[in-house]
């Protein structure tokens, strides 16, 4: 160590400066409390030992100048006196001394005390490089969650989540949610929400769920099912995060035209259906195994299903939620979360969840993330199309002429076989390309509902034959769904062609759709006497093709369909 050593008194500093080099320190001499003052600024010493009676400046005066000088860096000193009075000691070991020897000076005690303090220092020193560690630590600990956080920001689209038929609450237990919720419409105005809790809390967790997004929103943007995000997410899952990283999920999809929704639940707490009077009349528990624990072709990524025909909300939570326990122990458990949500008004749910939670807790903070979903459903604004183009545009026999002589824009033609049919979702499969031709883009969700009219229509009532059963109740709808997942599992002969191509009519796009079956057709005379009546199932069938198209023709036996739409005036009526 270096050690200053401060002495009015010749003889005692000569031995005293000895004795420390003898021991192996470094001394530094000084004659008085100024002259210590001066050595310690130019020499920083590791120790100071410091005569209390000095001339010119006074050992504690001094001491207490180099304690407030030395700030956080610990400067041990110890006063050498011969002075009398304890209570003046006293004050000078209270004001910045650490430690006194009494003159004469035992050279033994001094020796243990330096050893002492050499070990003090060393302790200290370390102490001081692992605090300069943890705060650089925690200031890239700091870095990392902003940088996370903003990633999070971006990927999830608060835009979307402010969907009006859409309630939520998100709270992390860390500065950062391992809790994920994500919203996003379909081209067909489905509403599809998210619910996922990675393993873990704060950034670790917050990682766990972000390979979700970009699958969720692309696909469900292109009108995918929720099988296939579900099986595109796990692929994600198992191909971004480390062995034994998992994320429980639940995936919703409400959509008013069919009536339908559709819920699946992987880990997550059990989901419920509520009524108007907000009884639960449905409940989804977990049926599958969270995502990225298996891979895909493992698992069953098939929803469950519910049909309505009365408004009602789709509640779902984190076990963050019914989990969270006051200072007595006791969880807050659904029950009060369902008093909550019913004796509030629309609009106020959510709140009024926050502010029993918050009076539940008594001021305990969450031990777990928190999130809440209420997704209400039988909203019938979502349900119809904005645009109809019927009787506005020229006949179908003229349009048919000026189409067919003027020059084709683009064309894009598909073909789907059987063993296609089964496994390519084909209407986002064509609506990836329809996405890219930008007079559409303003339409897309028109011809997202056209073309899947007429693929349904072609599938149903063409390849898979007549007698599915009438999708006009809900046990209709349910048994339709079953009937036609059975049919076309065995499936052996079929074929389905969609030809989509883009003419310039007077300035005008017009789009022209067409798609042809390889079953016998239907009777498609008899729907149009009957003015419309929907042949497809779900009530999105080709009553409403005829609605958002300027024509729509049959031909041959009636498994070939043609539609004329024109994105131009449709968009103005969006408008």
């Amino acid at each position: 160590m270096k050690i200053l050593v401060a002495d009015d008194t010749e003889s005692v500093l000569l031995l005293m400066s000895r004795f420390v080099e003898a021991l192996g320190h470094h001394a530094v001499l000084a004659h008085n409390g100024l002259d210590a003052l001066a050595c310690w600024r130019r020499e920083r010493p590791d120790l100071v030992l410091m005569d209390m009676m000095m001339p010119v400046m006074s050992g504690p005066e001094a001491a207490s100048v180099i304690k407030k000088e030395s700030g956080e860096t610990w400067v041990p000193i110890v006063f050498v006196t011969g002075v009398g009075e304890d209570t003046t000691l006293a004050e000078a070991i209270e004001c910045c001394g650490d430690d006194y020897l009494n003159k004469p000076v035992n050279f033994r005690v001094l020796e243990a005390k330096l050893k002492a303090f050499s070990r003090i220092l060393e302790l200290n020193r370390k102490v001081r490089e692992q605090s300069a560690i943890l705060a650089e630590y925690y200031e890239r600990s700091e870095e990392e969650k902003g940088v996370v956080r903003h990633l999070m920001e971006q990927m999830v689209n608060s835009e979307r989540l402010a969907d009006p038929q859409l309630e939520y609450w998100l709270t992390p237990a860390e500065s950062l949610s391992g809790d994920l919720i994500a919203a996003a419409r379909t081209p067909g105005k489905a509403l599809h929400f998210m619910l996922a809790d990675g393993i873990g809390h704060g950034i670790t967790a917050a990682l766990n769920v972000l390979p979700l997004t970009q699958p969720f929103y692309s696909m469900t943007e292109k009108g995918f099912t929720l099988s296939e995000i579900l099986a595109e997410m796990n692929n994600k899952v198992r191909q971004v995060l480390p062995v034994g990283r998992f994320v429980a999920v639940a995936l919703c999809s409400i959509n008013e035209a069919d009536g339908c929704v559709e819920v699946w639940n992987g880990g997550m707490p059990e989901l419920k259906i509520l009524d108007q009077a907000c009884r639960v009349i449905e409940t989804f528990k977990s049926f599958s195994l969270p995502l990225g624990v298996v891979p895909s072709h493992a698992m069953e990524f098939s929803p469950k299903r519910y049909f309505f025909s009365q408004p009602g909300t789709v509640l779902a939570y984190s076990d963050g939620l019914v989990e969270a326990r006051n200072r007595a122990g006791s969880a807050f458990g659904f029950p009060r979360l369902l008093d909550a949500i019913s004796t509030a008004s629309a609009g106020r749910r959510v709140e009024a969840v926050k502010s029993l939670l918050l009076q539940f807790l008594d001021g305990k903070e969450y031990h777990d993330d928190v999130s809440l979903v209420l997704a209400d459903f039988g909203v019938n604004e979502w349900s119809r199309p904005v645009c109809r183009q019927s009787g506005a545009g020229p006949d179908l026999i003229r349009l048919e002429r000026l189409v067919a002589d003027h020059k084709v824009l683009w064309r894009y033609a598909l073909t789907l076989g059987v063993e296609e049919l089964k496994y390519i979702n084909a209407v986002p499969f064509v609506m990836t390309f329809v996405n890219d031709i930008r007079p559409l883009l303003p339409c897309k969700s028109d011809v997202f509902l056209i073309l899947r009219a007429l693929f349904d229509n072609a599938l149903e009532h063409g390849v898979l034959g007549a007698g599915l059963p009438a999708a006009r109740s809900i046990k209709g709808r349910a048994e339709c769904q079953l009937e036609r997942m059975k049919r076309l599992n065995n499936l052996q002969d079929g074929r389905i062609e969609m030809d989509l191509a883009g003419v310039s009519l007077a300035g005008q796009l017009v789009l022209r759709i067409r798609v042809k079956d390889s079953g016998k057709g239907f009777d498609w005379q008899a729907w149009d006497r009957a003015e419309g009546t929907s042949v497809s199932s779900g009530g999105q069938g080709l009553a409403l093709v005829r609605s958002l198209c300027a024509g729509l023709q049959f031909l041959g036996s009636g498994n070939e369909a043609v539609a004329y739409y024109l994105p131009g005036s449709a968009c103005k009526n969006h408008e």
